[in-house]
């Protein structure tokens, strides 16, 4: 299975079922008033965290997730069913976005985590909800509404206690399966590394995880080599490993990686960081010693290693251990403003000058969850047109008793509620 740790997947929730009009008939109580429930409730489609860096890949096989719609309500009261909710599980670090909007939806940084990226639509209320002293038996109830749909861009940013960072052959993979359990592909030639490895590493009862990155290269942050796929990671690392062969310019390489890591994102050199001299084996002790005073001028402490020949491996796991930070420092990426632009009320005429359209967020949604061909339905969502000024504005438009009103896909008769008080006409 390819590793990704970048898909686009769409979620739907499931729609709110309808309420019930149901009217309650016994043999021995013909008239026995309003009796329909409640729609269920549709389904919300959820992200979970996993401690999985493999899941995310199991995605690309379906892009399309639906939760289930509610049922509707029935008789007697009785509600609908909610519908079942979708969980998709994807790694630990997963951040995810609005394709459209490019709203930060989720950024699961917690192992268990779960954040709603789609809401089930709600279930519509049954007619027993609109029963009062004057309206007895009303023959309407209300639609449910729709769930949200979205188009999501998941990304992983790995998220491991020790990063390994260097370039390609510095000898990462081979530190890597040194000190703990995993067992990453190994060659003498650059890009073995294609995808992020990890490996459990012990010191006594405690353990850490640590994180092969895919060897940076330079201009890694232009888009040049693997290095742009993978730099994302390290954002996510506590603490980072600048791997160095002993052969390659140590001081000069470790000033290209922190230059790459500067351009990609300066908060990285924040991090707390171990320069780790790799390959030992392969030079004199007095060359060891100099390039290591050379190191040691950057301010961070220097390791001398040999990851094939297992030297000093004891040292470096003791200091990671001690210089790990206690508590967790990732940074969840904050949740961008979503901006929502609510259209208001609006009246006008339309290009014949024939009928009236009305406009608005407000009200459309009001609208959409009745009936507009039931009289009753009508005459309750009148309350509604007052109260919100859209007689108003119909008057102070112009319009005339009996003149046609559009609102969304729906078609009233207008007529001036100040001197007329009967039900509208529906046309």
């Amino acid at each position: 299975m390819a590793f990704k740790d970048i898909i686009e997947i769409a979620v739907q929730a499931g729609n709110g079922g309808d309420g019930s009009a149901s009217l309650l008939r016994l043999k021995y109580i013909p008239k026995g008033g309003p009796d329909g429930g409640p729609g269920g409730h549709g389904g919300s489609v959820y992200l979970e965290a996993i401690d999985d860096v493999s899941s995310l890949s199991r995605l690309i096989y379906r892009r399309n997730y639906k939760a289930r719609h509610g049922t509707p309500g029935m008789g007697r009261t009785r509600a609908g069913a909610h519908g079942e909710d979708l969980v998709i599980q994807v790694p630990i670090g997963t951040l995810a976005t609005d394709l459209d909007t490019g709203e930060i939806i989720a950024d699961m940084i917690e192992l268990g985590q779960k954040e709603v990226v789609a809401k089930g639509g709600l279930g519509g209320r049954g007619n027993t909800s609109f029963a009062t002293s004057t309206r007895k038996a009303p023959r309407f109830a209300e639609y449910g509404t729709k769930g949200e749909s979205r188009r999501l861009r998941l990304e992983l940013k790995l998220i491991a206690d020790v990063g390994l960072v260097g370039y390609p052959n510095a000898g990462k993979s081979s530190l890597l399966a040194a000190v703990s359990n995993a067992k990453p592909q190994i060659a003498s030639y650059p890009f073995t590394t294609l995808s992020p490895n990890l490996g459990i590493v012990e010191l006594g009862h405690e353990r850490l995880t640590m994180a092969d990155i895919p060897g940076i290269i330079e201009n890694a942050h232009k888009g040049k080599g693997l290095g742009l796929e993978f730099l994302r990671h390290i954002s996510r690392n506590r603490l980072l490993l600048y791997v160095l062969d002993i052969a390659e310019e140590p001081k000069e390489t470790f000033l290209s990686l922190q230059n790459e890591l500067r351009e990609y994102d300066s908060e990285l050199l924040e991090h707390s960081a171990i320069i780790v001299l790799n390959k030992i084996d392969l030079a004199s002790d007095t060359e060891v010693k100099t390039i290591a005073e050379e190191l040691s001028h950057f301010a961070l402490p220097v390791v001398s290693i040999s990851a094939e020949e297992k030297q000093n491996l004891d040292s470096l796991v003791k200091m990671m251990f001690e210089m790990l930070p206690k508590k967790r420092s990732y940074k969840r990426t904050a949740k961008t403003a979503k901006s929502i632009k609510v259209r208001p009320l609006t009246v006008r005429r339309d290009k014949d000058d024939e009928v009236w359209l009305v406009s608005g967020d407000e009200v459309e949604a009001i609208v959409e969850r009745f009936d507009a061909k039931s009289v009753e339905a009508v005459a309750y969502l009148q309350h509604f047109f007052r109260s919100m000024g859209l007689n108003k504005e119909l008057k102070k438009a112009g319009a005339k008793d009996g003149d046609e009103v559009y609102v969304g896909e729906a078609v009233f008769e207008y007529f001036d509620t100040d001197k007329n008080r009967e039900i509208p006409k529906i046309s």
